[in-house]
């Protein structure tokens, strides 16, 4: 009978406490440490400012190594030749043909990566064809093709990644 009673006086102290203590009064002096963990949390419902300094700290990783720039060279190439805009320190066709261009820079790019496309320096169309670039000594060697695939002087457009 006495476990019975106290059952009953637990679960109705229980309930009154659910009924009248005024919404948001348990705050984190009412909580014990520990008390509280990720079960009883809605997902995306905790923002960084809710955060401790010390928490945040914590979910800092390693600062990376400082990246370099991921194009170390460029130039715009007209059809003639000539050198428009860019770094390179020189250019120009190479003794051979139409189509044929050999683009210079300060230092030696053989190690490295090349991109080329048609395209003009002005926003004027460039007609259909393709380009292709390879190492030359140091330079690189570019060379345009029309759409049928024979050598044509188009402009171009040359990235070198180093």
């Amino acid at each position: 009978m006495a476990a019975t009673v106290a059952l009953l006086l637990a679960l109705g102290g229980t309930s009154y406490a659910a009924f009248t203590l005024p919404r948001d009064s348990v705050g984190p002096k009412q909580i014990r440490t520990g008390a509280v963990d990720s079960r009883h949390i809605e997902n995306r419902s905790i923002r960084l400012g809710d955060l401790g300094t010390s928490a945040k700290r914590s979910l800092r990783g390693q600062r990376g190594p400082a990246g370099m720039p991921a194009v170390s060279f460029f130039a715009v190439v007209a059809a003639s030749g000539g050198l428009l805009r860019g770094n390179a320190t020189s250019g120009g066709h190479t003794v051979g043909g139409s189509g044929d261009y050999t683009v210079g820079f300060a230092k030696d790019v053989s190690a490295c990566a090349y991109s080329a496309t048609l395209g003009s320096a002005d926003g004027t169309a460039v007609t259909p064809g393709h380009v292709t670039v390879t190492s030359a000594g140091g330079s690189v060697r570019v060379q345009t093709y029309d759409a049928a695939g024979s050598p044509a002087d188009l402009p171009f457009h040359l990235l070198v990644a180093c």
